[in-house]
């Protein structure tokens, strides 16, 4: 399980670049990072969710509502001259830390994002409980290079674990552009 979330801090780090070099003419490939944070319900009763989680960490009463934060990294594959394009997008999330307790999640996405904003994308998903599949769906507002995604996502559930909804936002940059893959 270690070795799965090394691998995916490491594809975030090589995909979110360190460069900011800014080309001349319209790019073909943008790399895109920045933070994200927001708040999920595991769909379980508390006493259902406390069983998981006293599973992982010391006995105690925790509640399905979370805090999570993290980072995210995109890579933006342009469609022609239009501002829609495809979308990889990794994310990295840590939820419940207010009841002091930290349930770190990975997600690859594929996606699509329209010239509206308007965005949808599914992938896998890594948590401490496993692997799952996550869909999402949103809008990310353009606000002078500055994106703000508001997104909600649902990692559907499967026989080990309970469906997970949640709300993010956070904003995104552009740190690298290429005209040529």
């Amino acid at each position: 399980m270690r070795n799965s979330l090394r691998v995916m801090v490491a594809l975030l780090l090589v995909g979110a670049g360190v460069s900011f070099a800014d080309e001349e003419g319209p790019a073909g490939f943008l790399f895109v990072v920045g933070p994200r944070l927001g708040v999920s319900y595991t769909v379980t009763t508390s006493e259902g969710f406390t069983d998981a989680v006293n599973e992982l960490f010391p006995s105690g009463t925790y509640v399905p509502v979370n805090t999570l934060f993290g980072v995210m990294a995109e890579q933006r594959i342009l469609l022609g001259e239009t501002r829609s394009h495809f979308a990889f997008q990794e994310v990295i999330l840590v939820a419940g830390l207010e009841q002091s307790i930290a349930l770190p999640a990975a997600s690859l996405m594929i996606g699509y994002r329209d010239y509206s904003g308007f965005e949808i994308g599914a992938g896998p998903n890594l948590s401490l409980r496993g692997l799952g599949v996550v869909v999402a769906i949103g809008w990310t507002i353009n606000a002078r290079g500055v994106y703000i995604p508001i997104d909600v996502s649902c990692v559907l559930p499967s026989q080990q674990n309970a469906a997970r909804i949640a709300l993010t936002t956070g904003f995104n940059f552009v740190t690298r552009r290429s005209s040529r893959f």
